[in-house]
């Protein structure tokens, strides 16, 4: 039997297309549920103005993801956070002593090394998430939905972050966020 299926139905097709099915297919479950109509002449006539006005849907969807994409690109969002300061890379114990005999003489006009000195990182003490990143959007006068946002684990470091946006199928956007430290 032939229909034309009205929404996505997994494992057979997308809405507007024709397929074919088993007749209790059709009848049992596709037909009722309201997912496929009957390939008759009148709903194929239909089909073409269904298909237009999905495409038109689409179209518009994609503009408006474009005109968002175009704002997010000027965007630098700042956000106060608590942090605190971990050593990271500090030497366990302190160097040993050696004897004067043993350092070779750096030549002439050559400066000395610079001892160890260890790396500060602050942490913050919660963590920058995307539901944050789409309130402070919003806030912007931007409406992104948190799920979005392109964010693999959320921010837990002071500093800049690129932030990537999938607005659409084919349309993305990135906006740069900077985490300061609170107070």
């Amino acid at each position: 039997m032939k229909v034309i299926l009205m929404q996505k139905v997994e494992r057979l097709g997308e809405p507007g297309q024709q397929v074919d099915v088993a007749e209790g297919y059709a009848r049992n479950f596709l037909l009722p549920r309201k997912l496929a109509v009957e390939a008759s002449a009148g709903h194929l006539k239909s089909l073409a103005q269904l298909t237009a006005q999905a495409k038109n849907r689409e179209d518009r969807a994609k503009q408006e993801a474009g005109a968002i994409a175009g704002q997010l690109r000027g965007i630098e969002l700042t956000l106060k956070r608590r942090a605190s300061e971990e050593a990271v890379g500090a030497p366990s114990q302190a160097p040993a002593a050696v004897p004067a005999e043993a350092v070779p003489e750096a030549p002439a006009g050559a400066e000395a090394p610079a001892p160890a000195v260890a790396e500060k990182v602050a942490r913050l003490f919660g963590s920058v998430t995307s539901q944050d990143l789409s309130e402070a959007l919003a806030a912007r006068g931007i409406s992104v939905d948190k799920k979005k946002i392109l964010l693999e684990e959320p921010i837990k470091t002071l500093g800049r972050h690129q932030i990537g946006v999938r607005l659409h199928a084919e349309v993305t956007a990135e906006f740069t966020v900077v985490v300061e430290r609170e107070g």
